[in-house]
């Protein structure tokens, strides 16, 4: 069964063209599509016939299509002889579990050495500015000229 629309990941792979090239083609309205709402904004979906069209490529979706299904079922047949080997890998083991609590905690440690010392580095620019503004202001203050010291 052919899908009426296809991602533009799809139409680039199926093409041969690359993803921004396809996406200049539905700003151009070259061929139909439809937006799909994400949370995210949106994903285009390119209509598979006008694509076609557009790129002159009817046979090598069909045959992807084709590839992709055989491949399918392929999978299946292997997964079941393979239960076994599916099924330890699918499992997260206590071993997995320690060592990214152990890479989690490491990463914890750094996060709060660098903040400190990013904390630091504003404190010790927050005295710097505070030292230039003082000399900035004592530079300035004099206005008046030697002589006039008297007066």
């Amino acid at each position: 069964m052919s899908k009426k629309f296809i991602s533009i990941q799809e139409a680039s792979d199926v093409s041969g063209k690359s993803i921004q090239t396809i996406r200049r083609g539905i700003k151009s309205k070259k061929f139909k599509f439809k937006k799909q709402k994400t949370p995210q904004g949106f994903n285009y979906l390119v209509d598979r016939e006008s694509f076609c069209m557009a790129y002159k490529i009817e046979d090598t979706i069909k045959s992807t299509e084709k590839a992709k299904s055989s491949t399918t079922n392929t999978a299946k047949t292997e997964s079941t002889k393979s239960d076994t080997a599916v099924s330890k890998e699918k499992f997260v083991t206590v071993d997995h579990l320690k060592e990214f609590t152990g890479t989690l905690d490491k990463m914890i440690k750094q996060h709060s050495e660098e903040r400190q010392n990013f904390v630091r580095l504003i404190g010790t620019l927050q005295e710097k500015i505070f030292v230039l503004e003082n000399q900035v202001n004592i530079l300035q203050a004099p206005k008046k000229k030697w002589f006039q010291v008297w007066k």
